[in-house]
């Protein structure tokens, strides 16, 4: 009885132990995936004010380039200036909303893929504690046909302590074969 004891105590001991370090390297791994996340969010941030300056700073260029040019062909102040110099705040306005929607888009992209990895991991984690329980319940199972008798002796006053059959030692070669 102790042997098999020990066998059951040791499987759902490293069962235990396996379902818990799978949770624990879910659990970190989720954890680096949302710090990833997080500088891909930072750097695509500064990318897009970088690009937004560029973008300011060149039309503050084109700006003073027109303004320059109405002011040397004496049209200082036209229709043709104004137009011009709308149109660049125009393009720069699209542009700039253009570039936030793609931050905000690939923002909600990031955080829909987290999310969906964090299921998962809790997924994992259920199936992990579910195999655990399917194991110590097998187990159980074993346990009980393991240490009950699968022949009752009919009678035993009759037979002296050395003929009297073993109940157990049927289960036990019927787990482990017979032993020399």
């Amino acid at each position: 009885m102790g042997i098999e004891t020990a066998i059951i105590v040791t499987t759902a001991v490293v069962a235990g132990a396996s379902a818990y370090e799978q949770s624990r390297q879910q659990k970190a791994a989720s954890k680096d995936r949302k710090e990833a996340n997080e500088v891909a969010r930072a750097e695509q941030a500064a990318q897009q004010t970088a690009q937004t300056r560029q973008q300011i700073r060149e039309e503050r260029i084109r700006r003073a380039q027109i303004a320059q040019q109405s002011q040397n062909t004496g049209v200082s102040g036209s229709s043709g200036e104004v137009g011009s110099i709308g149109a660049l705040q125009t393009n720069i306005g699209s542009n700039i909303a253009a570039a936030s929607r793609q931050a905000n888009s690939a923002t909600a992209i990031s955080n829909l893929e987290q999310s969906a990895a964090d299921h998962i991991s809790k997924g994992n984690e259920a199936a992990a504690m579910g195999k655990l329980a399917t194991s110590l319940v097998s187990l159980g199972g074993a346990g009980v046909g393991l240490f009950s008798p699968t022949t009752t002796p009919t009678t035993t006053a009759q037979q002296s302590p050395a003929e009297i059959p073993n109940p157990y030692t049927d289960n036990l070669n019927n787990l482990f074969g017979p032993r020399p």
